[in-house]
């Protein structure tokens, strides 16, 4: 397939543009919504804060109106459920598990092991049997308490190394450091033990761009589902974040090439964490916004035309609200435009672009 031609963020925005773009065919063409045509529906979500849930009523119509998936940002990461060893706090996932139930939404699991968001007592293990016995607690009691209801998880999370050298695959963590490569495989055998009904996927970033480094993080992915099958370890998915840098382009061909090699091992691929980071284009809204919508249609033209995702999930929902405001800040007194709803809660051509992957793929 050819490489869709990159965007000019400088140019005016046409009628053409904007017919394209409220279609979400910029950058994509009609391929994609030929080969939708015979797919079933994909489900949109996004991921929730809670603080935000909590205190913004608008938000939380939003995600009732919009997502057909909940994920809870941060609720049951380690540091949120285990401020100390000895006990589990649950209210903030259990509220956001709760309203998605309420709504007939589905939920996703983020996430059962990664090598941030620890609690300091987890930071400072010190022996294998230590750790090992924590974290299979860990997954035991998370998991069974929402058996039945979070269908899929992120059981590890972001367990690549960002540039990896040979020999060198894997993230330094502590559980790397503590357990080695095995505590992928620890992790992903005690959730299929405690719930056999769950999907499980392994979660990383990066594997869109044309470079090397990203070449790399694809295999090493692919080698590591290739590991879990070959032990008899179930693994379910892949979970490709698409944090998108709006001034890089697309590895189109490489990344419809690693979606069908997933395909063969049997394993289904979902963007878990779609935004756009667009820290380093002009000012002017509209252009982010019609940058944004051609980026993120080129990305889910790639990934769905080699196979559909289980899921197209947003790291975030609303403008108003999303960590690149403070991780990736702009030089200018411009806010940061990464996600398909503006500050006010009005859709985007970033959603029109989503709505069309949702609905064409029925």
């Amino acid at each position: 397939m050819n490489e869709p031609a990159p965007p000019r963020y400088d140019a005016p925005l046409t009628r053409r543009d904007a017919l394209l773009a409220g279609a979400g065919l910029v950058a994509a063409g009609l391929t994609a919504s030929r080969a939708a045509a015979q797919r079933a529906p994909i489900p949109f979500g996004s991921a929730a804060q809670i603080e935000t849930f909590r205190e913004d009523p608008l938000y939380r119509d939003a995600l009732k109106r919009y997502c057909d998936v909940i994920v809870p940002m941060n609720d049951l990461k380690w540091e949120a459920l285990r401020h100390d060893r000895s006990r589990f706090d649950f209210s903030g996932a259990d509220e956001l598990v709760a309203f998605a139930q309420g709504n007939g939404q589905a939920l996703r699991g983020h996430a059962l092991l990664w090598g941030e968001a620890l609690p300091p007592w987890a930071k400072a293990m010190t022996s294998r049997a230590e750790a090992e016995r924590e974290l299979i607690r860990h997954i035991e009691v998370v998991v069974d308490r929402y058996k039945g209801r979070i269908a899929t998880w992120d059981v590890v999370n972001e367990v690549i190394k960002f540039e990896p050298t040979p020999g060198e695959p894997m993230r330094d963590t502590i559980w790397q450091r503590l357990l080695g490569p095995e505590h992928v495989e620890i992790a992903f055998r005690t959730a299929a033990r405690v719930d056999p009904k769950a999907r499980l996927v392994l979660n990383d970033f990066n594997f869109e761009e044309p470079n090397a480094g990203v070449v790399a993080r694809r295999q090493i992915a692919l080698d590591l589902v290739r590991r879990l099958k070959d032990k008899g370890i179930p693994i379910h998915g892949i979970g490709m974040q698409a944090h998108l840098y709006a001034e890089n382009p697309i590895d189109t061909h490489g990344l419809q090439l690693f979606v069908e090699a997933l395909g063969k091992l049997e394993v289904d691929v979902e963007v878990t964490e779609l935004d756009v980071i667009d820290w380093k284009l002009p000012a002017d809204a509209a252009t982010r916004d019609r940058a944004a919508a051609s980026l993120v249609s080129t990305y889910l033209n790639a990934v769905t035309t080699a196979r559909p995702p289980r899921a197209i999930v947003t790291w975030g929902l609303s403008d108003r609200y999303s960590w690149i405001h403070e991780t990736f800040p702009r030089r200018d007194t411009a806010k940061a435009r990464p996600l398909p709803l503006d500050a006010d809660y009005k859709p985007k051509l970033m959603m029109n672009v989503l709505n069309r992957y949702r609905r064409s793929a029925g």
